[in-house]
Parts: C-alpha cells; structure tokens; sequence
C-alpha cells in the first residue's frame, strides 16, 4: 500500500498490457447493491472500443467530510493464489469514485493471463448510490474487452460494448436495466449504502452486457479468525449470496441453471466501529472475507491490506522465512 499522494489510477502495464477488470467481479459482485435509477436505456452500436479510462483520482486532495479508502484482495483458487484485486475509492456524503484494478497471478496467470482496470462515479442518494457513469478494459487470455456505460442529460443510459454480446445480442426493455448498479459500484456496496441492513437486501445489477441479480440473506455474527493471507479478526457478519441472472445469458446458460443453480455465495462483512461511512452516521462495512463454490473450482478471496484516510484497519502480512 503506497502513502502519500495516492492516486485512483486505471494505468497501463510497462509491457503495453492493459491493467484489468476492477473486482474480481465477485469482489464486486459481492457488496453488490441496488441503485441506478434509470429511465431508459440507449446502446451505443458502433463497434469501437470504450474510451480510455479516466487516468487518476488524488484521494488526499482536503476535502469536507471526505472518506478516502484502499482495499486488496487476494484470491485463491485450489489453494493457490490466482488473482489479486484492488479497490480505491472516494466517498462524500453526496458522491463517490472508485477504480479498481485486476491481474491473474502464478499458475493462472500463465494459463488465463489477464489486466483489468475499472473505474466508476456516481451520486450518494436516500435511495442508495446511483451511478453516472462505468468504464472497464480487459486484455488478456480471452481477447481485449470494453464497456463504457453514462447516464445522460436526457435521463438515458448509454452503453458501448465491444464486442456486443450477451443483451446486445438479445435486445432488451428500458425495464430491465431500470435502478441497476455496475460491478465495481456493487464491490464496495456495504461501504457506500448505508440506508439497508448490510445482508438484508437485493442488488440488481448491470454489467454493461449481463442483467442479473444479487440476493443477500443473514446468517447471523460471527468470531473471524485469521485464515491463510486473511488477517482480519474479530466479530463479522455472515451473508449469504444468491446470484440470480435475469438477461443476457446464453441459452445453454440458462438451462444449466435450471438443472444445477450456483450454489450461494459466503460474504463475511466487518463492522468499523471507529470509522464512519460516507453519511456519518454508521460505521463503515466491508467485505474482508469471500468463498465461492462452482463446478470448476473452489475459490476464497481474503482482504489482505484496508486503509481508510490514511489510518490503517487490516495490514498485510509479514512474510515469514
């Protein structure tokens, strides 16, 4: 974790490679949460990549009543570490910004080499975040990939999508995107929302291609202990997480749904007590801990470094010889 002028930054690798998509979409899909209100929906249909992404956010510039915070992740899968993911933001009582980064790691990266970067901004309101505009690059093992997505003046969303698949390839309603939220928004969700119970809540959501949502039910606190390259520990708070497509899934997709759901994923979400969120009301909650079950791998995802205006909460953990 860097000090000093930190900035939110969406850079590009010293090779020329992309730097990836912002959450291991599960971080992001993970505090995924219900917002977006939209009227009506436009899809941009040229085939031209999405605009570059916006280069940098300084999150020190002084500012009332600001939250500035950086969150790493590292994801596991068969017990290696495949993928790490991070997450900056900066949060007023009345608007957000976020950018994220995302690179595979080790055996994974060699396999399914892959950078993303994202980066999103919206508006904080009594019915939860509402976001104005969503950008996202991938390059890597499964060809380059773009979504630019914006809320313009006349209350339309607009997306350019390369390649345009998934409900590009469908078509859709104005209905079906209306008050949905973007992946990297939904990543730090329990951070920016705090008008709903952190695990008592449904997050539609819209990725730029995929319509789909995010059911979350309480299972009750728990005693956290540190867990491989999670340190976290203390009291959480155990979710459960139903994902839920709704549009923009391929057939065959669907069917394998029906015949054999994803099976919930396990979110434990940490209570701050002595950093309050945006509002100023309620402390800040996020997610420090993550497992994931599908029929190719088993994967756990663990918050490895959170710093909040410069203080730290969670520190990395310090190599052993």
């Amino acid at each position: 974790m860097t000090h000093g002028a930190k900035t939110l930054a969406a850079n590009r690798a010293a090779n020329g490679r992309k730097v990836l998509p912002s959450a291991w979409q599960l971080c992001a899909y993970l505090a995924v949460a219900g917002f977006l209100g939209l009227t009506s929906a436009t899809f941009a249909m040229d085939r031209q990549p999405a605009p570059p992404l916006v280069e940098s956010i300084d999150v020190n510039v002084p500012k009332m009543a600001m939250t500035a915070i950086d969150l790493a992740y590292e994801i596991y899968g068969g017990g290696l570490h495949v993928v790490s993911f991070g997450t900056q933001a900066v949060l007023t009582p009345r608007t957000y910004e976020i950018a994220s980064q995302f690179q595979t790691e080790g055996m994974a990266d060699t396999l399914f080499n892959g950078r993303a970067s994202s980066a999103a901004n919206g508006l904080l309101t009594p019915q939860g975040p509402r976001l104005l505009a969503y950008e996202q690059e991938y390059d890597g093992r499964f060809g380059q990939r773009s979504i630019a997505m914006t809320l313009d003046q006349a209350g339309q969303y607009t997306v350019a999508a390369m390649p345009e698949d998934g409900i590009h390839e469908q078509g859709f309603t104005s209905e079906i995107v209306r008050g949905r939220v973007d992946p990297l928004t939904a990543s730090i969700f329990t951070a920016i929302n705090q008008h709903t119970a952190p695990c008592n809540t449904s997050i539609p959501v819209f990725d730029g291609r995929r319509v789909f949502n995010l059911e979350f039910s309480s299972e009750g606190e728990t005693d956290l202990n540190p867990q491989g390259a999670g340190t976290y520990q203390g009291r959480a708070i155990l979710c459960k997480v139903n994902y839920k497509p709704v549009a923009g899934f391929t057939r065959k997709f669907m069917l394998q749904q029906a015949r054999d759901p994803l099976k919930p994923f396990t979110v434990w979400l940490a209570r701050f007590d002595n950093v309050m969120g945006p509002g100023g009301t309620q402390p800040l909650v996020i997610p420090v801990r993550m497992e994931v079950e599908t029929p190719v791998v088993n994967a756990i995802a663990h918050l490895v470094e959170a710093e909040v205006d410069g203080h730290h909460l969670i520190r990395a953990a310090t190599p052993t010889n």
